[in-house]
């Protein structure tokens, strides 16, 4: 962070502040005197959260699946407290792949990952509309760059909020939209890989790098950079080229 505090007095929403990176980026916000308002679905988390924090946050709880009341949940937030950011990130990740696929499984990464991800969109495009200076912070994955083995549904969910948030971006150019592509964090969700995974990083890592990047004019954040960046090459090669670096390097992301 500079010596100048970018977020000194803002209003900021964290949907998913009660793990990984979203408690990560919700500690250090509250080292920089900000206003909060922290989601998630668990309430129990979220107070206990809020009593560890300097300054009072305020709570509202829903789960991004249950689309009636997020959508409340977005317009009492929007109407009540006009933050300044909203930074996204709830994920869901179960360790599959094709051949072994539950309708369950691709239901519910489709729902958490995607649907809620809509809803988000529709939710606040309005707010957008009359305060283009809001910062709108959506969080994908560096899964989502290319189709690599044994990652679904999770990676195809990811590939499509990238292009959604890219798109929307692309037809409303005014609004102040952050596409966020981690790659591999320590939270309870890559817990449940059972492979060597490049560039681990710790949630505190991961909140620096989105913080420091969020008051940039740059569309994308993605970290850490030199596992993002080969990430991204990869995604360049010839199909040819590409699935005979895959065949070789097997698990490379889940």
């Amino acid at each position: 962070m500079t010596r100048t505090n970018p977020y000194h007095h803002k209003t900021i929403w964290i949907i998913g502040a009660s793990d990984g990176i979203g408690k990560a980026v919700t500690r250090l916000l509250d080292q920089q005197e900000t206003k909060l308002i922290i989601s998630s679905r668990n309430q129990d988390k979220l107070q206990t959260l809020s009593g560890e924090l300097r300054s009072q946050a305020h709570i509202e709880a829903f789960d991004v699946g249950d689309y009636l009341n997020f959508k409340k949940s977005i317009q009492t937030v929007l109407y009540k407290h006009k933050p300044d950011y909203i930074l996204y990130f709830p994920g869901y990740y179960e360790p599959a792949k094709i051949g072994n696929l539950s309708n369950e499984l691709i239901d519910k990464t489709i729902a958490i990952n995607l649907k809620s991800i809509f809803v988000l969109i529709e939710g606040v495009f309005n707010y957008l509309k009359k305060n283009p200076s809001c910062v709108l912070a959506i969080t994908a994955s560096v899964a989502g760059y290319v189709g690599l083995p044994y990652s679904q549904p999770y990676a195809a969910t990811k590939a499509a909020v990238i292009n959604l948030v890219q798109s929307f971006k692309a037809e409303h150019k005014s609004f102040n939209i952050k596409l966020i592509n981690p790659g591999f964090v320590k939270t309870k969700l890559t817990d449940k890989n059972n492979f060597k995974m490049p560039g681990l990083m710790t949630p505190a890592d991961a909140a620096i790098a989105i913080l420091k990047d969020l008051r940039t004019s740059r569309f994308e954040i993605h970290f850490p950079k030199k596992f993002t960046r080969i990430m991204k090459i990869v995604s360049y090669l010839p199909y040819r080229l590409y699935f005979r670096l895959l065949a070789a390097k097997k698990n490379i992301i889940n």
